[in-house]
């Protein structure tokens, strides 16, 4: 007999579950919700992949050299007992042999032989980075600011100039937006490369002058940072700035020929007020001063005159 379903379960003479368009109709959807999931996260995976991918980047600053048996290895001065083996589909690096290069990648393996640790990189680009090249010129042992402070490794490239010493590096740069120039300071450590540490790629930010203007690095003396802001054969601004306490110690408008020794600033400081020397029309009145670097603190050292 056929006839009601909600009838034939009251009346005992049927308990199988009746036919329900809305049940079919919910797993058909549930089944079309999965399928679309599943279709959406395929789709998705060549992005995921891809951001993946950028995130497992690595640059590598050092020289690409060809072994005895014909490959190519790259070998980084702040990754002592690792050996890269970089491949690429263009041979993009058959021509920038034993020069400084930066090598950008991401490495596929890793595998350790003989005390030497070996990573497979993917090449995506590489950049040269030596004179030959138009890319940077490089000074060592060089005097660079005010008579006295620390000679500095000099880094000078196409469009700016980095001093590199042990435990900082500053970086003049052209600024985009006006005539003027950028001045960066930065921290690092030995491990640091100094090619990253001067594209301020690595270091720890310290200071900065956005644009510069008359602005000019004027050398460094330990965590003393010295800047001159003004032709350096007149009076001119003097600004010297402790990097390690992060303070600045001076700021004051000095006549030239100041210089630096066992750990002191002597300049000659205009007299801006108080008691003055008298002095010809065109000449101002001066103070000799001493800055002890370490103190931060700056005392007179000597007798008021007149300059020029």
């Amino acid at each position: 007999m056929i006839g009601n379903p909600a009838f034939a379960i009251r009346a005992g003479s049927d308990t199988r579950k009746p036919f329900h368009r809305g049940g079919v109709m919910r797993r058909m959807f549930t089944r079309f919700m999965a399928l679309a999931f599943a279709l959406g996260v395929c789709l998705a995976l060549p992005e995921v992949g891809q951001a993946q991918e950028e995130t497992r980047k690595t640059t590598v600053y050092g020289m690409l050299r060809q072994t005895p048996q014909g490959g190519i290895e790259l070998t980084s001065a702040q990754e002592p007992g690792v050996v890269y083996v970089p491949f690429d589909r263009g041979s993009i690096m058959n021509s920038l042999l034993d020069i400084k290069v930066r090598v950008t990648g991401v490495v596929r393996e890793i595998v350790a032989r003989n005390g030497i640790t070996y990573k497979v990189l993917a090449v995506d680009e590489v950049t040269p980075m030596t004179a030959e090249y138009g890319a940077t010129t490089i000074e060592r042992g060089k005097a660079a600011g005010l008579p006295g402070t620390d000679l500095a490794e000099v880094h000078a490239y196409h469009d700016r100039t980095c001093y590199f010493y042990p435990r900082y590096a500053v970086v003049e740069s052209l600024a985009g937006y006006s005539d003027g120039h950028v001045l960066k300071v930065s921290a690092h450590t030995a491990a640091d490369s100094p090619d990253a540490v001067c594209e301020l790629a690595q270091g720890r930010p310290l200071f900065e002058i956005p644009n510069g203007g008359d602005f000019a690095f004027a050398g460094l003396a330990g965590d003393t940072l010295f800047v001159t802001n003004g032709p350096a054969d007149g009076l001119h601004g003097l600004m010297a700035v402790n990097l390690a306490a992060q303070k600045q110690t001076l700021d004051a408008t000095v006549i030239p020929g100041a210089t630096v020794a066992s750990g002191s600033l002597a300049y000659g400081e205009k007299i801006e007020s108080g008691r003055k020397p008298a002095c010809a029309a065109g000449k101002t009145a001066t103070r000799p001063m001493r800055l002890d670097l370490k103190t931060g603190k700056a005392a007179a050292a000597g007798k008021e005159s007149c300059w020029p």
